[in-house]
């Protein structure tokens, strides 16, 4: 299925193809007998549960799932909040709370504001949503007027001082823009655009996003063209500076929102034709330093860690792995 591996807390979580929830652990495998996970959208691996996304007939629904001795993992509380039915919870700590944060997801899906389908069907997020993560209640939202919605399927947290806040792509008449979303310091159930970038100009505009936390970067149109670009807030701007062209970190209908990866101070991000795997320096103005070619087109990265480098998903099935110099 197109649901993604989800590691965290001595597991792995997966969803099999009848739909149940699979768990490895060190004890061993574990399974849940609810079969009703949406086969496209994401896992999120807690301390104590593991939180999906349940179908309940057309509508998705956020599950959480604890273990349960011989009964396996069962769902133990589950949202009101309709999300999407590809949405990819995630943990943020938006309140500074230290705590490590509560369940973040992109709800309110709307088939009629933006008729695009570059992330896998036409169904786009209206809102985003922070629930708690035992019982799932709302805890704060953003609801995006008409006619923008979040062509998005998972924001990407990043460190605001203490707290988190959420880099998504906002998309509407004038196409995509990158936006950041913090918890609105003057109303406690409330989420704010504290931030927002340009839009790229005209509907049907796409960027895909890629950061470390640190550094905020986003590839404008990566299916025609590929341009690099990195962002730097100047209050509530976004100010995008041109980096390079010919790159490509997403492919036009995928989930797989970010082929690129992170070593250290190094971006390894893949070329349009996505035949080659590119190394940009940050501290260099990310000027390119490396190439590798490649035996396919890219498919998924995943890093290994700063010193063992970043595995590569082909699209032949094969799988290589590479290292920046040392």
């Amino acid at each position: 299925p197109d649901t993604p591996l989800a590691v965290g807390h001595g597991r792995v979580a997966a969803r099999r193809q009848d739909g149940a929830l699979w768990v490895l652990q060190a004890g061993g495998a574990g399974v849940s007998a609810a079969r009703a996970l949406a086969p496209a959208a994401g896992l999120l691996v807690l301390p104590l549960a593991v939180v999906g996304v349940q179908a309940d007939g057309a509508r998705h629904r956020v599950v959480r799932l604890e273990p349960s001795g011989a009964a396996g993992w069962v769902p133990v509380a589950r949202s009101t909040v309709d999300v999407l039915p590809d949405a990819r919870p995630l943990q943020a700590d938006v309140d500074g709370s230290g705590d490590g944060g509560h369940v973040v997801v992109l709800a309110g899906p709307d088939d009629q504001r933006y008729r695009h389908g570059g992330l896998g069907d036409a169904i786009e997020a209206t809102r985003v949503c922070v629930l708690e993560r035992h019982g799932l209640e709302q805890m704060r939202q953003l609801v995006l007027p008409p006619p923008h919605v979040f062509e998005d399927i998972a924001p990407r947290r990043v460190p605001l001082g203490s707290r988190d806040g959420l880099l998504a792509v906002r998309a509407g008449p004038q196409g995509a823009q990158l936006v950041l979303v913090d918890a609105d310091p003057a109303a406690p159930a409330a989420l704010r655009i504290a931030a927002s970038g340009a839009p790229l100009g005209n509907a049907n505009r796409w960027m895909s996003p890629t950061t470390d936390g640190r550094r905020w970067l986003a590839v404008h149109t990566p299916h025609i063209g590929g341009v690099l670009h990195e962002y730097r807030r100047d209050g509530a701007v976004l100010n995008a500076a041109r980096v390079a062209d010919g790159m490509s970190n997403h492919a036009i209908g995928s989930r797989r929102l970010d082929l690129s990866a992170w070593q250290g101070p190094w971006l390894l991000v893949p070329d349009q034709a996505r035949r080659r795997l590119l190394l940009l320096d940050s501290r260099d103005g990310w000027r390119q330093v490396h190439a590798w070619a490649l035996a396919s087109r890219v498919v998924d990265t995943a890093s290994l860690g700063d010193e063992r480098g970043v595995a590569v998903l082909l699209e032949d099935g094969g799988v290589v792995v590479v290292r920046p110099p040392a």
